[in-house]
């Protein structure tokens, strides 16, 4: 099966808790047992850095977001883990100094960073050369991408609506 999983944080590459280690490890786990496994998360200030493999990819797409256009970069790294990962990257939303709150408020534009990064995820679902037949959404901050992806169906896409959304 080919698989596409989507997280707000992935380990070794972003990390407040419990989630990005899940990610990192279900990923691997799914391309051992015989699945083709991508990753999407966003492209967070200090990752390219800290991971030289990283690399900027030719793909450029806009994101509608409220009534104007947000620019998204698509970075890609191939680990030796199977699992392909790919970045979302845009620097007003991403390249702060930590994740989701700066001294322990939440930044004020969370809803329309997570929104953007949804609306991402689905329109890379559908031109994704993995083609996936299912996109694993995880926590609240991707919440939205099955509610996107049933409403934006395409028949070329293999993606189709199943179980509860």
């Amino acid at each position: 099966m080919r698989i596409l999983l989507a997280s707000s944080e992935a380990h070794p590459y972003s990390k407040t808790g419990g989630l990005a280690d899940m990610v990192g490890a279900l990923g691997k786990a799914l391309a051992r047992a015989g699945h083709q496994v991508a990753l999407v998360t966003p492209f967070y200030k200090g990752i390219a850095e800290r991971f030289g493999e990283i690399k900027r990819s030719d793909l450029n797409f806009e994101v509608q977001l409220g009534p104007g256009q947000v620019l998204a970069e698509l970075w890609i790294a191939e680990p030796k883990t199977g699992v392909a990962l790919y970045f979302v990257d845009q620097p007003e939303f991403f390249h702060r100094p930590t994740l989701y709150h700066k001294d322990g408020v939440d930044y004020p534009d969370n809803a329309a960073r997570f929104i953007f990064f949804s609306k991402a995820v689905a329109h890379l679902a559908r031109r994704l050369p993995l083609k996936p037949e299912l996109v694993h959404a995880h926590d609240g901050q991707t919440g939205l991408i099955p509610l996107l992806i049933t409403h934006q169906e395409s028949p070329k896409a293999g993606l189709k609506p199943r179980g509860r959304v």
